[in-house]
C-alpha cells in the first residue's frame, strides 16, 4: 500500500534529529513550536475558563452550538503546548465532527510535575458536570500523551463514583510511558523510544516507575470504563502501549474497538488541515464509529 505524496512529502520533510535522544526540554518546545500554533479562523468561537490552578478552553463555530460536546486532551509530550497554542486542533476537531469542544489547559512539566496535568484534565470533565452537563453528551478524546491523561481522567471519574463519558476516543494515544515491547516495524519520523521516556521522566520527576499504572493505563485496572475507539498507526512508536491497552481493556470487561491505520504514523489526525487524504479517512472512520454509538453529529442547534 502506497502512502499519498502529501504523507510522503511531510515525512521527508523532518529532520532526522526531529525526536534525538538528548533533546532537552527546552529543544522540544522550540520544535513542537513549528508545528503548533497554527492559523485558525475568526468563525472559531473561543471562551475561557478558570478551574481550580488551570482551567479549559470551550470552543464552537459562530452560529453553531451542537449538543455534543468533544473533551479533548492535547498532546506535547506533557512538556510543552498549552491550550493557546491547540486553537487550531479545536477548530479541526469541530470541522470534522461539527461539534462544541473543550480542551483543558493543563499545567506543563517539568515547571509542574505528576499529576498536575492529570488533576487539570480531571478537573475539566468534572466542571463540566457540575454545569450540568449530560455526561451522556461528552466524547472524550486523547492525543499522544492526551491518551494518558484522557485514561486517567476516566480511571479517577470511576473511583470517585463520577459518571463515565459517552466513549473515549483514541487519537495515536500515548498508553506506556516505559514503550516497552518491540519496536516498529518501519521509521517513526516523529518519534524514538528514548526520547518518549525522556519525557515521560520530565513528567514524573522521579515520582515513580514509568509503568506506573497510575501514568501507563495500559498496566491499570479497567473495569467499568465506557465504550473505546482505538486507532493505532502502524509505524507509531508508542503503539505496543495501545495494544497493551486494547487487551487489557477487553479482558476487564471494556467494550473496545480498535483500528490498526497500515504505514501511518504518530498524530496523522492532524494533518487533516494539510491536505493528507490518510488523515481524513481516520476521521471518516471516527464518524463511522461515533455513528454506531448512536452518536449523530449532523444534530446542530442555532446558537451565537
Amino acid at each position: 500500500m502506497a502512502i499519498s505524496p502529501e504523507l510522503r512529502a511531510i515525512i521527508d520533510g523532518v529532520p532526522a534529529d526531529f525526536a534525538r535522544p538528548d533533546a532537552t526540554v527546552a529543544d522540544v518546545r522550540a520544535v513542537f513550536d513549528t508545528i503548533h500554533s497554527q492559523p485558525y479562523s475568526d468563525e472559531l468561537v473561543i471562551r475561557e475558563v478558570s478551574v481550580g490552578d488551570a482551567g479549559y478552553a470551550h470552543y464552537h463555530h459562530r452560529g453553531e452550538h451542537s449538543p455534543w460536546i468533544v473533551l479533548h486532551c492535547h498532546g506535547g509530550a506533557f512538556v510543552s503546548s498549552p491550550v493557546a497554542e491547540y486553537h487550531f486542533y479545536a477548530e479541526l476537531i469541530i470541522d470534522q465532527l461539527h461539534c462544541q469542544v473543550v480542551m483543558p489547559d493543563y499545567r506543563i512539566a517539568p515547571e509542574y510535575p505528576y499529576p498536575a496535568a492529570h488533576h487539570d484534565c480531571f478537573q475539566t470533565y468534572k466542571a463540566l458536570l457540575e454545569e450540568g452537563v449530560d455526561p451522556e453528551h461528552i466524547i472524550l478524546m486523547g492525543e499522544s500523551c492526551g491518551g494518558c491523561l484522557a485514561a486517567g481522567l476516566m480511571l479517577r471519574a470511576r473511583d470517585e463514583g463520577l459518571p463515565q463519558p459517552r466513549c473515549f476516543i483514541s487519537l495515536t494515544g500515548w498508553f506506556d510511558l516505559s514503550v516497552s515491547g518491540p519496536e516498529v516495524p518501519g521509521k517513526d519520523p516523529f518519534l524514538t523510544p528514548e526520547w518518549v521516556r525522556n519525557r515521560g521522566r520530565d513528567y514524573l520527576a522521579g515520582a515513580m516507575p514509568l509503568d506506573d499504572p497510575r501514568v501507563s493505563p495500559a498496566y491499570a485496572d479497567l473495569t467499568g470504563l465506557p465504550p473505546m475507539y482505538i486507532q493505532v498507526p502502524e509505524y507509531d512508536t508508542v503503539r505496543e502501549g495501545a495494544f497493551m491497552l486494547i487487551e487489557k481493556a477487553r479482558l476487564d470487561g471494556v467494550d473496545v474497538n480498535s483500528e490498526l491505520l497500515p504505514e501511518m504514523i504518530q498524530g496523522i489526525q492532524g494533518l487533516t488541515n494539510a491536505g493528507v487524504p490518510e488523515a481524513h479517512t481516520a476521521w471518516d472512520k471516527i464518524r463511522e464509529y461515533l455513528a454506531a454509538q448512536g452518536v449523530d453529529m449532523r444534530t446542530l442547534n442555532p446558537g451565537s
